[in-house]
């Protein structure tokens, strides 16, 4: 069965400890996109004249930052400013039960958080929280568990047994 985009999240807490994801998260913004927590590799071309096709071989992946749009939330630009410059670890979650049964990604990096622009008259205004990642992005599906408490609106990550 497939999954919707229903209750995809990015959840964030601040940086503890090099390769171990464990803690208490909050919801980075309620999104309405969320990029993509890794890319494709480059090619690298390695055709010669003796091919009669260009040939390629599989290069580096590329990162850069990413972009999560939401809803303009003072609350929520307040809480990224207050976190800004600081080290994070920042895990995608896929799937539609809110805590990545689908699929989980994690990396560390820095966010910032910038309203966007206003796109014309009778809008909903946006925001923009801008992550650049400072490690590589692990998919740690089966390495964390995830539960939500909807009372604390917390995320506990924690490694699975």
């Amino acid at each position: 069965m497939a999954d919707t985009s229903y209750l995809a999240r990015v959840i964030w807490k601040e940086h503890t400890t090099d390769d171990d994801f464990a803690g208490t998260y909050e919801l980075l913004l309620a999104a309405k996109s969320i990029p993509s927590p890794v890319a494709a590799p480059n090619t690298v071309e390695s055709t010669t004249l003796e091919d009669d096709t260009q040939t390629f071989e599989m290069g580096i992946k590329q990162s850069s930052s990413r972009e999560v749009t939401g809803n303009l939330n003072k609350d929520d630009l307040d809480a990224i400013d207050s976190n800004y410059g600081k080290k994070l670890d920042i895990m995608h979650l896929y799937g539609t039960d809110g805590v990545g049964g689908t699929a989980k990604y994690a990396y560390v990096g820095t966010v910032v958080a910038t309203p966007s622009d206003v796109s014309g008259v009778d809008t909903i205004l946006e925001m923009t929280a801008t992550i650049v990642p400072t490690t590589v992005s692990k998919r740690v599906t089966d390495d964390y568990t995830v539960t939500y408490d909807s009372k604390t609106k917390k995320f506990t990550v924690a490694k699975a047994s």
